[in-house]
């Protein structure tokens, strides 16, 4: 199924879910790494993945589901108060 918008650093797989009463879309980020929130070091070291279900989007006639895969990061800085 072709998906006619884009979103800026991330992949939308090929494979959309189709369901009687909705569409799923499975997204992924793009980038190779991540930076701490806390100190703004730089990391690829993952440390794990979780989903994210933000709410519907009007985007066709049936209701539509972004299932996004985010990746957690160690920060690798020693003096910052954050691990993760």
């Amino acid at each position: 199924m072709n998906i006619p918008f884009a979103i800026p650093e991330c992949r939308v797989a090929h494979l959309v879910e189709r369901h009687d009463d909705h569409l799923v879309v499975p997204v992924r980020l793009d980038t190779a790494g991540g930076r701490c929130p806390e100190c703004g070091q730089a990391s690829r070291s993952v440390h794990g993945r979780y989903h994210r279900h933000p709410a519907d989007l009007p985007l066709s006639t049936s209701q539509t589901k972004l299932r996004i895969e985010v990746r957690r990061f160690y920060c690798l800085n020693p003096t910052c108060r954050r691990r993760t």
